[in-house]
């Protein structure tokens, strides 16, 4: 390994380093959230979290953020102006309504 990729990698690490905030699960599975952090994500005590299972590990993010990240997915697949929701809802009630008259 080169000097140059020695340093590059030192470097990386740092950043790395500099993003990483330790603590640890009480009693009841309970995990402390650095204020710095929930200040950063706009995270509040009562607010609703996502966790997700990834490869490394378990990943927390806002509900706020995850609805926001789905609701971009499907903007492309609506036409403007029309709302996935209340389509879905229309075709519950239609459905609702052929099987009820047999």
């Amino acid at each position: 390994m080169s000097v140059y990729n020695t340093i590059v990698t030192i470097d990386y690490l740092d950043i790395i380093v500099e993003h990483v905030i330790h603590t640890k699960m009480s009693k009841g599975r309970r995990v402390a959230i650095p204020a710095e952090l929930c200040q950063r994500y706009g995270i509040e005590p009562g607010d609703p979290v996502v966790l997700e299972a990834s490869d490394s590990g378990i990943v927390m993010r806002p509900l706020h953020a995850v609805i926001r990240e789905v609701q971009a997915y499907f903007a492309d697949v609506a036409p403007p102006g029309v709302s996935l929701s209340e389509e879905l809802l229309r075709d519950h009630r239609e459905e609702a309504e052929r099987e009820s008259r047999g």
